[in-house]
């Protein structure tokens, strides 16, 4: 089994290697897959969302965002705290106006914290790659793997990801919490152990 690291710079390459037209209509397909997800889980209300970015050539959620808007969510999205290594839950909307952070994530210019993320059902997880189990491999930097921490126990958690899941197992440890999903531009695709 290669080594987290390895496997981790294998992805960037792989993302990399796809254009920029391609990660466009990459992204779109997502979106459309994230709508009909959604169709099948009408009890869900409260979705968490990351937004791109662009040094990480991550998946458009922009039109996503806008379409959840369109369909009536409550959608949520993260500020990361850096010198805690967390991230604070912040609500948007469709006057919501964004600037890039320090470190060009995008975050709302005047957030609206939201004190507790559990009213959050479902949160939708950048990754590099995830596996047929549901292990994901990130940046590194166990952000969202604190995060999981924080919400109800129910909530949902779908990776948005350029490819569909690896057949070969991630490695990953005590502290890694598993997704229940992915979403690529193929289709959906839900683990066992959801």
């Amino acid at each position: 089994m290669v080594t987290k690291e390895v496997l981790r710079q294998q992805l960037r390459n792989n993302r990399l290697a796809l254009g920029v037209e391609e990660r466009e209509v990459f992204s779109r397909k997502i979106t459309t897959n994230c709508l009909s997800f959604l169709k099948e889980f009408p009890e869900i209300k409260h979705i968490h969302l990351f937004l791109p970015i662009k040094k990480l050539l991550e998946v458009n959620t922009v039109p996503l965002l806008q379409s959840l808007f369109h369909l009536n969510y409550h959608v949520y999205s993260s500020i990361t705290v850096h010198n805690t290594r967390k991230m604070a839950t912040v609500k948007l909307t469709p006057e919501t106006v964004f600037e890039n952070d320090k470190l060009g994530i995008p975050v709302p210019k005047d957030p609206v914290l939201l004190e507790d993320p559990k009213p959050v059902e479902l949160v939708f997880v950048p990754l590099l790659g995830i596996d047929s189990r549901g292990n994901r491999i990130g940046y590194g930097l166990g952000f969202y793997d604190k995060f999981f921490g924080e919400l109800s126990d129910g909530v949902m958690k779908v990776g948005l990801s350029f490819n569909a899941p690896l057949s070969e197992e991630i490695p990953h440890e005590p502290h890694d919490v598993p997704l229940d999903g992915c979403i690529h531009p193929e289709g959906i695709t839900l683990f066992e152990n959801y």
